[in-house]
This record gives structure tokens, C-alpha cells and sequence, in this order.
């Protein structure tokens, strides 16, 4: 049952009865059209040649009516019931013929008990009142249907009688039912032709759709790699071709996926890992430096409560003051290393700024940083720390990566974004491969500065050919107000 529901809804079927149908309905309609008008020809021919035999009547009764020779009328009535009285092909029947004098009594009848009879019926009354030659279609004694014929007799113009012909009108149905028979034999034919052409012509187009909803159905669970082959250059190859490219950018979307799924679960293992790092080293810091400073100013200052002699008493507090500046250093630079207090007090370029001087200073390498945020309003803190974190993720990329021998770093707002270019004249590396290539901690660091960027709806492009340097881009739009802020104090937002 699902098998014939499945049959039945195919495009194929629904494509072929739709055409047959269609094409079914204008040739019924082409043959019916025909039939009728053949009848239509039929029946005048019918009426014309029953016309021109009650006209030939009509003239040969004319002399035997002024004679009034009854015999001769008789007789002229038999020789036509003899030739027309039986139905062949292409011969006209006539069921009945009379000729009426003036008050419509019939002379002659192909009815010898309706001969001297006077007809009262309508049709002779109209006859008689109207002497025109005239044809109306009237239903015969036995049902049947005939065209009856009237010709007036006329001497001089004026009319001495009339001549009536019942016709039967059974020949015209006849021919026209052996006409209908032939042409429904034939068109049956043609249309068993046509309903085979249509079908293969609906397999052959339906084909290629059934192969993509197959195709489409294998993407649906999961294999990306399905391919439709294009043998042909219409709509359906098309439509083919956009298959294709769409499978093709889904798995590669896919396969983007999964690479961002793994870095992103690669670096949240790297930033538990840091994290747990970095308490290790702050707690093996408390306890190495911090802790024995801390203890060695406790036994001073015990030794300095027990010590009488003063001079030493004063070397031993100098001792101790040192090892406690020395102690504030390390608890400074450890909370420097943890939060850069400059960036929440004083905001993100001086805390740029001061990055940047470290870099160089540490690293011996030139280092120009420029910016047209000096003034104005401050940017919303999750922006400055995002920007910030990048600023220091790249430089130390520099530094691990590039051998370079001088950065610039620039940091500005244009057209309601900021924007960050760090650009270096390091070795450089092929983007493409090292994008499709094996992940390093390069990598990892430069996932994390796009996760960043995209998380405030940024974006972070990387430009680098081997030899000739790296340049990385960020830009993130700014928030409305902020936006608004910076337009108000800063009249050149691409200037320096």
C-alpha cells in the first residue's frame, strides 16, 4: 500500500496524467468541434439536395396540375419513393412526398390512403400562408427525425400548390457515428503512443529530481559527500550544480565546525590548565618568597626585641626594610601579572602603553605604538579588556614566532568601530596551510584573539606571506553611545 501511494504521488505520474489530461481535453475538444461542424456540413448538404429535389418535383408537377391529371402525379410520386425510399450511401431518404393544391388537399402521396385527403396540420397552413421554399426539422409518424421540405408550385408567380419531402435525417447520424467511431479508434491509438512517449519523456525528466531528493536525503543523515553528477544544462542541471555547491560549502562549513569545536575545547583545556598553572606558581611564589621574607622579618624583629647593643640594631633594621621593599616588589609584580591595575584606574591606553614599553624593553625590539584615543570618553571595560588581552596575545606571538626586529601598534576609532592593527617585519608564514595545517600553540593563541573579537560581534584577519611580515586586523563595532561620545570629542576619528 505505501509502495502504490508512493507510485501514485511520483512527479512522473502526476507529470504524465496532468499532460495526458491536458492534451486529452483539447483534442475531445479539436474532435468534438469537428464532429459538430461535419454534422452542421451534413445537414445542409442534406437540406440543399432535398430542396432541389422538391424544386425538380415542383416543376414537373406544374403540367399535370393544369391538366389535372392525377395519374401523372401519381405516378411522379412513385418513380421518386421508388429511387429515394431506401437508405444508401449518399442518397438522401424521403419518407414521405405529397403535392397540395392551393387549399391543402393532396393531390399525390407516396401514401395511397392519404391521396384527396385535406391536411389541416400547422405545418401546411404555414405552407400555404408563407409559399416560400422553407426546411424545418419535425418528428416523423414513427418517432424518427426528419427535415420536411416545402417548395410552392407556381405559374406566372402565382402559387397552384406546393410540393412536401419528408427527409430522413438517419443517413447524416449514421455517417456521422462511423465517423466518431473511426476517429475514437484512432485517437485511442494515438493516445496509447502518447501516454508511452509522455512517460518516458516524465522518467526522463523526473530522473535527475529523484536523484537529488536521494542525494538530499543522504545529506539529511549525515554524508556530506554526496554528489549529483550534472549531464545537462538546463534548469535541472542547474539545480544540480547549486546541489552540489551547497553540499560542498556545508561540509566544509562542517568540517570549520569541528576545528572550532576542537580548538575551543583545546583551549578551554589550555586556559584550566593555565589557570591551575598559574595558581601553582603564585602559591609556590607565596611560599618561596613571600612567606620566607615574611619569616625573616619575624626572627629580625625578634633578634632586634633581644639585641641590647644599638649599632646592630640599626644594620638589622636596614636589612629589614630592604627585604620588605623587596617583598612589596614581588606581591606588586605578581598582582601586575594576575590584573593590570592600570587598566581599570587609568584606562586601555595607557595600559597599552605600558605593555608595550615592557615588550621592547624585554625583548630588545623596536616598538611604535599610535592612537587617537587619548582623549575623549573611555570605552566599556569588557571592550577595553578584550582589546587589551589581544594587544598582549599578539606581541608575545611576535616574540615566541616571528624574529622580528620591529612592531607597530596601532589602536583607533573610525566610523563607530575601533579598530587594532599590530604589524611586525618578522619571517612570516603561509595563512592558508598553517589555517588548514596542524594546530601548535600559535594556533591556540589565535583562536582565543578570535573568540574575543567575535564574542563583541568583531572580526580578526590575519595578512602574512613568508618573508614579508604578519599583520593582524581587529575591528569591533562600538556601542551606540560610546559611538556618539567619540564623534563629539574626536572630529578626525582617523587621525593620530
Amino acid at each position: 500500500m505505501s509502495s502504490w501511494t508512493s507510485w501514485r504521488g511520483s512527479l512522473a505520474v502526476t507529470f504524465t496524467s496532468r499532460i495526458f489530461g491536458f492534451v486529452s481535453l483539447v483534442v475531445l475538444g479539436v474532435v468534438g468541434y469537428l464532429l459538430l461542424h461535419e454534422q452542421q456540413v451534413l445537414e445542409k448538404e442534406l437540406q440543399n439536395r432535398g430542396l432541389l429535389t422538391a424544386t425538380h418535383l415542383a416543376e414537373q408537377s406544374l403540367d399535370p396540375i393544369l391538366r389535372e391529371d392525377d395519374y401523372a402525379l401519381f405516378k411522379l410520386v412513385q418513380v421518386l419513393r421508388n429511387t429515394h425510399g431506401r437508405d444508401l450511401p449518399g442518397e438522401e431518404k424521403i419518407s414521405y412526398a405529397m403535392v397540395l393544391d392551393p387549399r391543402g388537399q393532396a393531390l399525390a402521396h407516396t401514401d395511397p390512403g392519404q391521396v384527396h385527403t385535406t391536411l389541416t396540420d400547422a405545418r401546411t397552413r404555414e405552407i400555404l400562408a408563407q409559399p416560400e421554399a422553407s426546411v424545418v426539422s419535425v418528428t416523423g409518424p414513427a418517432g424518427e427525425r426528419l427535415y420536411d421540405v416545402a417548395v410552392p408550385i407556381r405559374m406566372r408567380g402565382l402559387p397552384v400548390g406546393a410540393v412536401r419531402l419528408g427527409l430522413s435525417r438517419a443517413g447524416v447520424e449514421h455517417t456521422l457515428r462511423d465517423l466518431a467511431l473511426k476517429v475514437i479508434a484512432v485517437l485511442f491509438l494515438l493516445m496509447l503512443v502518447g501516454i508511452g512517449s509522455i512517460w518516458r519523456f516524465s522518467r526522463r525528466m523526473v530522473q535527475p529530481i529523484q536523484r537529488l531528493r536521494d542525494s538530499a536525503r543522504a545529506v539529511q543523515a549525515g554524508d556530506l559527500s554526496q554528489r549529483v553528477a550534472v549531464d545537462r544544462a538546463d534548469e535541472i542541471g542547474q539545480l544540480a550544480s547549486a546541489f552540489n555547491a551547497m553540499t560542498t560549502e556545508l561540509a566544509r562549513s562542517h568540517d570549520e565546525l569541528e576545528r572550532k569545536e576542537q580548538m575551543r575545547a583545546r583551549l578551554l583545556e589550555q586556559v584550566i590548565t593555565a589557570q591551575e598553572d598559574e595558581r601553582k606558581r603564585i602559591a609556590r611564589e607565596l611560599h618561596d618568597e613571600t612567606s620566607q621574607a615574611l619569616t625573616s622579618l619575624m626572627v629580625g624583629l625578634k633578634l632586634l626585641e633581644q639585641g641590647p647593643d644599638l649599632a646592630d640594631a640599626r644594620e638589622a633594621l636596614g636589612d629589614l626594610r630592604a627585604l620588605t621593599g623587596k617583598t612589596l616588589d614581588a606581591v606588586h609584580d605578581l598582582a601586575l601579572q594576575l590584573r593590570p591595575s592600570v587598566l581599570d584606574d587609568l584606562g586601555l591606553v595607557p595600559a597599552v602603553e605600558r605593555i608595550v614599553a615592557e615588550f621592547g624593553r624585554t625583548h630588545g625590539i623596536r616598538v611604535t605604538f599610535e592612537t587617537n584615543l587619548r582623549t575623549g570618553r573611555r570605552l566599556p571595560p569588557s571592550l577595553e579588556t578584550a582589546l587589551y588581552r589581544i594587544t598582549q596575545e599578539a606581541l608575545t606571538n611576535v616574540a615566541r614566532h616571528a624574529g622580528a626586529h620591529s612592531v607597530s601598534v596601532l589602536l583607533e576609532t573610525r566610523r563607530g568601530s575601533v579598530t587594532l592593527i599590530v604589524e611586525d617585519d618578522g619571517r612570516g608564514f603561509d595563512v592558508a596551510s598553517w589555517m588548514s595545517g596542524t594546530r601548535d600553540e600559535r594556533s591556540l593563541g589565535v583562536f582565543g584573539m578570535r573568540e574575543r573579537a567575535t564574542l563583541l560581534g568583531g572580526t580578526l584577519t590575519i595578512e602574512s606571506t613568508p618573508g614579508s611580515g604578519t599583520t593582524v586586523f581587529v575591528e569591533v563595532p562600538l556601542p551606540l553611545e560610546t559611538a556618539d561620545g567619540q564623534r563629539q570629542t574626536d572630529p578626525d576619528p582617523a587621525g593620530g
